[in-house]
């Protein structure tokens, strides 16, 4: 084949250095490109570090918010718990309910004057006018001191059952609060200077013959959980008998192993124990005092760092207490 003249003219091929130029160019070109994209990276790294932060903060403080919110419902249920409490005491000592954690009759024993067989009334504070005078413990009235003060209530003072005279020596009893003549109990101005104490013979026969409940025997003690039997109407520790104060309210009918000592409940809390169960059992509290969480209950507890512990707690139980 033949070519034209004009064919055979090669096209004229773009010089060495503009292509270079042009490389130079598209590389500078992409390393703004890379540096402006590294830039935001930053930039974009930065913004969420700083929302991060601001997260965190927001998150704690709803935290602390949510925590006082939560103590706040805490020391109110505490305080309605308590409420409610008190208000059952106070029904038992009236006697409208049947079982509460105080025996009724107690009270009677531990303050004798509040309920006296004497008849008349017991007054609780000293005659009026007060004119009282010297004594370690006893407290005395001398003769023709203040005025008659007394004599408009019509009270009864003493064994003879008489207003109060201000003409007369008298010297109160340190439990029941009342009055009573000197020369009826024997007792003179300057031998009461001396006396430590005084004590009516109706409150010492009520403290020497103070009423004693459970099978321990023991006194009435109002800081004691107690537990009323339906059969026999005694009153037991719950502690003795092996019943706890948040399980007495879920018992529809509580009868004492004096007067049913195989049922569910009393036997098993009441069961002889041999020599095999007590090594059992320090094996048992051994263990127990040497687990690795056992450590917060091996101290008793602060009321520095809990206040309301002990009157949440009235009997608390921890390691260190089991021997």
């Amino acid at each position: 084949l033949r070519t034209s003249p004009e064919e055979r003219i090669e096209k004229p091929s773009p010089p060495a250095g503009r292509s270079r130029t042009n490389k130079w160019r598209e590389s500078q070109e992409e390393r703004k490109r890379q540096q402006a994209q590294s830039k935001l990276q930053v930039i974009l790294f930065r913004h969420k570090e700083l929302l991060k932060k601001d997260m965190i903060k927001k998150r704690a403080l709803l935290e602390k918010e949510l925590q006082i919110e939560i103590q706040k419902e805490l020391a109110t249920e505490l305080a309605a718990r308590t409420k409610a409490e008190r208000s059952k005491q106070d029904e038992v000592r009236t006697g409208s309910s049947k079982r509460k954690s105080t025996p009724v009759s107690a009270p009677t024993n531990l303050h004798p004057p509040s309920a006296s067989k004497g008849g008349g009334s017991r007054p609780k504070k000293q005659p009026q006018p007060r004119g009282t005078t010297g004594g370690v413990g006893a407290r005395s009235i001398s003769p023709g001191v203040g005025g008659g003060g007394g004599r408009k209530k019509e009270k009864l003072y003493c064994l003879c059952r008489t207003p109060y005279d201000q003409t007369k020596f008298y010297v109160g009893c340190d439990l029941c609060n009342n009055w009573f003549h000197g020369d009826c109990v024997g007792i003179t101005e300057e031998s009461s200077r001396s006396l430590a104490e005084f004590v009516c013979t109706e409150c010492k026969h009520a403290r020497d013959t103070q009423e004693l409940y459970c099978l321990c025997k023991q006194p009435y003690d109002e800081s004691q959980f107690y537990i009323c039997c339906d059969r026999c109407q005694d009153w037991f520790h719950g502690r003795c008998v092996g019943i706890l104060q948040s399980e007495a309210d879920n018992i529809d009918e509580y009868i004492c192993p004096n007067c049913q000592r195989n049922s569910n409940i009393n036997f098993a809390n009441m069961k002889n124990l041999n020599g095999k169960d007590f090594d059992n059992l320090r094996k048992l509290i051994k263990q127990l005092q040497t687990h690795k969480s056992a450590w917060p209950f091996m101290e008793p507890v602060d009321p520095t760092e809990a206040p309301d512990y002990y009157k949440v707690i009235k009997e608390p139980m921890g390691g260190f207490q089991i021997s």
